[in-house]
């Protein structure tokens, strides 16, 4: 099931041909980004040329905004109106307009459309999928995931182009399997093991369920055994660490497992699950603790779940936007 190129759902276009839907989504995310204290300048020029890019722009924003107002005062970015242009208008014209090509090359890049393009499988967001290849050899895909296969005599070659995998490896040492994500490589030595690409707010990792992987970067070396995990340190580094595998790979039975964990982490993993974005308002809220086991297909029951059970409240602005903060 391909996904549809964005401004081609249902529905009526707009001028710049975007849906109604879609503008309001677009718009959401923008306040929800204007109001975040991390906002940088880069994101902040981006917004304005997206603003003054169509007068829709302008009047979405603001019908989000005031929903926003009423969820709490909250400083947000204001709508600019559209300023007239002096006598270097067909340059600023021609500037805006590459920025728009460049804005638009940064959403195939986000939203996975390139990395679909590239692969020979993948995933939405919120399915998982099976795969049995032609060796015996079985790969899971989690949420949004996509992978190109290369098999030849010499070896079976897979790229985790984005997402996560779970490999289960049918073992042929003169054909070894190895798996690449681009930063770093998990070849198998007979094994179960996953291997997440460094996407948002979740962390580059390889995690091994059975036998050994050898995980190998430009400068780094290291071979893991049942219950281990390698994540990416800032310089490039290999961290190893001990886990609880079995948990962390429950989104193979269409689970989500927590035991403690911070409730930003929680909601980071349920964010994979579901288009839009889930923003959490305070660190009080960021750190409260979560244990419990939620149905992946269903982050909206999982939500109010967790409004039920801690000192939260979760407020929607919209489908694609979804807020967190103490009460």
């Amino acid at each position: 099931m391909n996904e549809r190129p964005y401004g081609l759902k249902d529905g009526g276009l707009t001028d710049d041909g975007l849906t109604d839907d879609g503008l309001a989504e677009e718009a959401a995310l923008w306040v929800a980004r204007m109001q975040s204290a991390d906002a940088t300048e880069a994101e902040r020029e981006a917004f304005h040329v997206w603003l003054r890019a169509d007068a829709a722009h302008a009047s979405a924003y603001e019908d989000m905004q005031s929903l926003w107002g009423e969820l709490g005062d909250i400083e947000l970015a204001p709508a600019e109106q559209p300023k007239r242009r002096g006598p270097r208008r067909a340059v600023l014209a021609g500037v805006a307009g590459l920025c728009m090509i460049g804005l638009a090359a940064l959403f195939a890049e986000n939203s996975g459309l390139k990395d679909r393009w590239q692969a020979d499988y993948y995933t939405e967001i919120g399915e998982t999928r099976v795969l049995a290849l032609e060796d015996g050899s079985r790969i899971s895909l989690n949420t949004d995931t996509a992978i190109a296969v290369h098999y030849s005599q010499d070896e079976r070659r897979i790229t985790l182009l984005r997402g996560e995998a779970y490999f289960d490896v049918t073992k042929n040492p003169e054909r070894p399997f190895i798996v690449t994500d681009g930063s770093l490589t998990a070849k198998a030595l007979g094994t179960h093991y996953s291997v997440r690409a460094g996407s948002g707010a979740l962390p580059q990792e390889v995690q091994v369920e059975e036998g050994r992987v050898e995980v190998t970067t430009d400068t780094d070396v290291a071979v893991l055994t049942p219950g281990e995990t390698v994540t990416l340190d800032d310089n490039g580094r290999l961290v190893r660490a001990r886990k609880d595998v079995a948990n962390s790979m429950a989104w193979r039975e269409g689970k989500l497992v927590f035991s403690g964990q911070p409730l930003r982490e929680v909601l980071d993993t349920l964010s994979q699950y579901r288009r839009g974005r889930i923003v959490i308002l305070d660190e009080a809220a960021a750190r409260q603790h979560v244990s419990g086991i939620f149905d992946l297909k269903d982050t909206d029951q999982a939500l109010i779940i967790l409004e039920e059970s801690l000192p939260v409240s979760v407020s929607r602005l919209s489908n694609m936007l979804v807020f967190v903060r103490s009460r």
